[in-house]
């Protein structure tokens, strides 16, 4: 049985759960793990969402073009005001959240405190919340809220480990 959530544009199966990716791209930086990244929300259900936030005006070429590749949406954040990336990917996070009606994963692309608001408010809605961070930038109690917690540098060890226990 398929349903019609055409997120990207494909029918997707009400059995297998939907994937977003928010990805806080000035609090994150590590492009190369993209792919990573990638594999791990492939192994979770259908990745239906992959946003990437910064102020892309000076972009890196070699960057845009590695994430371009890997279908990533860049959202442009124009305001150099501390949070301003935090406080759009939040909101477009929650806004997909509130409209989907599917077992959904949000994967949270940054270590920012900020982000406890937002996992509690995705809980709310019934929605798993994964958070990939840096070591060193992640909060404690980022890891105690969510469902799921994971440093960027150690993807491609997790999706071995989830390769072996599926």
């Amino acid at each position: 049985m398929t349903d019609n959530h055409r997120t990207t544009g494909q029918q997707k199966s009400q059995s297998q759960p939907l994937v977003s990716i928010y990805w806080d791209y000035q609090n994150i930086s590590h492009y190369k793990r993209a792919k990573d990244l990638l594999l791990f929300a492939s192994g979770l259900g259908c990745v239906v969402n992959r946003k990437v936030y910064n102020n892309w005006e000076k972009p890196n070429k070699e960057v845009k073009e590695t994430l371009r590749c890997l279908d990533f949406e860049f959202v442009h954040e124009p305001v150099k005001i501390t949070g301003a990336v935090d406080f759009n990917l939040f909101g477009e996070c929650y806004s997909e959240a509130s409209s989907s009606l599917y077992p959904h994963t949000f994967i949270i692309v940054s270590g920012d405190g900020y982000g406890e608001i937002l996992i509690r408010k995705l809980h709310e809605k019934g929605k798993k919340v994964i958070i990939v961070a840096r070591k060193g930038n992640d909060s404690h109690n980022l890891k105690k809220l969510a469902d799921g917690f994971y440093f960027v540098d150690e993807l491609p060890k997790s999706i071995e480990t989830y390769k072996l226990t599926a």
